[in-house]
């Protein structure tokens, strides 16, 4: 009986660490996809708005990306996504556009950018690493937006980036996916308590 009751625990513990093996190799397989908006508000003393698209099609494509504005100043000189890191530091990750580049084109009326990015034009915080630790920074509510102008360096419009906007708005990120949490096998045996794959 012992014996056996062993042996129903140790293939549960087995079940249990195959389950988390598989959830770890399909999250390190999941490519981050989504929809991403930012509302581009003013600084004071700009009448200026804006709004900014991105779209996320997997961590090997690139990230393509819209930007719209009105009222702008005409001399912009830089367009950047940068990340919060805290205390009020917030690094550029992206440079869209730069000084010695043509800022926004006009398209009916409205400033407008659009392109994409890879990888590869990762920077600051975020270089040398992968599209999809860009997308987790929007999930944790640390990326923004900026257009800046000569009378506002840091930005006359910026916003943060967020989840949504448009059909298949959602994030899908193997991100914080949690299995086997606070499993048990058998009898006071815990197998992947509090265990995270990824």
């Amino acid at each position: 009986m012992v014996v056996k009751r062993s042996s129903i625990v140790q293939a549960s513990v087995i079940s249990a660490l195959l389950l988390v093996s598989v959830l770890t190799i399909i999250q390190a397989g999941t490519a981050q996809t989504g929809k991403f908006t930012a509302d581009l508000q003013p600084r004071a003393g700009s009448n200026a708005t804006g709004k900014a698209t991105l779209e996320a099609m997997g961590d090997n494509k690139p990230i393509t990306y819209t930007i719209t504005a009105t009222g702008l100043n005409n001399s912009i000189t830089n367009v950047a996504i940068s990340q919060e890191m805290g205390s009020g530091r917030a690094p550029d990750v992206v440079t869209l556009r730069s000084a010695t580049q043509s800022g926004l084109a006009q398209a009916s009326g409205n400033d407008e950018l659009s392109g994409n990015f890879t990888a590869t034009d990762l920077m600051g915080p975020l270089e040398g690493k992968s599209l999809g630790d860009f997308v987790k920074a929007i999930g944790d509510g640390k990326i923004i937006i900026r257009v800046s102008t000569s009378p506002f360096p840091l930005g006359e419009i910026y916003g943060k980036v967020t989840a949504g906007g448009g059909a298949g708005g959602n994030m899908t990120a193997g991100s914080n996916m949690t299995a086997g949490s606070n499993m048990t096998a058998g009898s006071n045996m815990t197998a992947g308590s509090n265990m995270t794959a990824g």
